[in-house]
């Protein structure tokens, strides 16, 4: 590099000349020197962000909804995300005594979960007033955390359950997949279920024409017929990563509750689409 910070790199016969610049210019990183230190598990950070990320809203209508938001209360971390059409919360009890609470941008996330492993490990998180900063490894991430009013997702979360049903969650998401091939970008329509007596029936109809499919379920409570984006209701499905799971529904138009079989480490909330009546 010469006195015009200009880089000359040389390998066998090739040459490259690079302008550079002065590393005064250099913006400086915050320093975060208020912030108390969380430890947990690398394994345990990953399954929580990738079983909420996908909920992360891409609008910025709402900035604050962005990004997810890490909440501890009374030893137990919550990691919500929230788009408008759906929720994702997981839960899992960790080693903190304060009660704190921040919303992490989802593009920090992304870059976050590409280095957490799935091995043994610990990884170190120091929230300040406006920055966050990650250490994994030999890896330091900071990042600005996002200022705003989140949704309150507890009050979000349907309380009254009129029906409710344990499904293999493989079974559904092959079910939805395979009456979603008729849904493109262009010919856009619900995926219809009807739960009936140990059966869920699966339709959809484009101007391509109309598919139908049929899995077994365990029921309990009403029937009813009730509608979803094929894209939401995959997602959460893909994201539970448990064998079977519990779909809790209040009524055709009320939002949907997916949790794991057993306990609550997760909740994924989608909203219905109302149906037209088919001829």
């Amino acid at each position: 590099v010469d006195d015009r910070n200009t880089a000359t790199i040389t390998s066998g016969v090739s040459c490259f000349t690079i302008i550079g610049m002065d590393s005064e210019e250099f913006p400086e990183l915050p320093k975060i020197t208020d912030a108390d230190t969380i430890k947990m598990p690398q394994e345990l950070l990953k399954s929580m962000i990738r079983q909420t990320l996908f909920a992360v809203a891409d609008s910025t209508a709402k900035p604050i909804h962005q990004g997810s938001l890490f909440k501890i209360e009374n030893g137990n971390l919550d990691v919500v995300s929230v788009d408008g059409y759906r929720l994702a919360l997981r839960r899992e009890a960790i080693n903190y005594a304060n009660n704190t609470e921040f919303v992490v941008p989802g593009k920090t996330l992304s870059e976050v979960l590409k280095l957490l492993k799935d091995s043994e490990g610990e990884v170190e998180i120091c929230p300040s007033r406006r920055h966050i900063l990650f250490r994994i490894d030999n890896y330091t991430v900071i990042s600005a955390l996002l200022e705003g009013e989140f949704l309150d997702y507890k009050s979000a979360l349907p309380k009254d359950k009129k029906t409710e049903v344990t499904v293999s969650t493989r079974t559904m998401i092959e079910s939805v997949e395979r009456v979603s091939l008729l849904i493109t970008d262009r010919l856009k329509s619900p995926v219809r279920c009807v739960i009936g007596e140990d059966t869920v029936k699966l339709f959809c109809t484009t101007t391509m024409g109309r598919a139908t499919d049929q899995i077994s379920a365990e029921i309990s409570g009403d029937q009813l017929e009730i509608g979803f984006n094929n894209k939401y209701l995959l997602d959460a499905l893909r994201a539970a990563e448990t064998d079977e799971v519990r779909l809790q529904l209040g009524g055709p138009i009320s939002p949907m509750l997916v949790l794991p079989k057993e306990g609550d480490a997760f909740s994924f909330l989608v909203l219905p689409v109302r149906l037209r009546s088919e001829m």
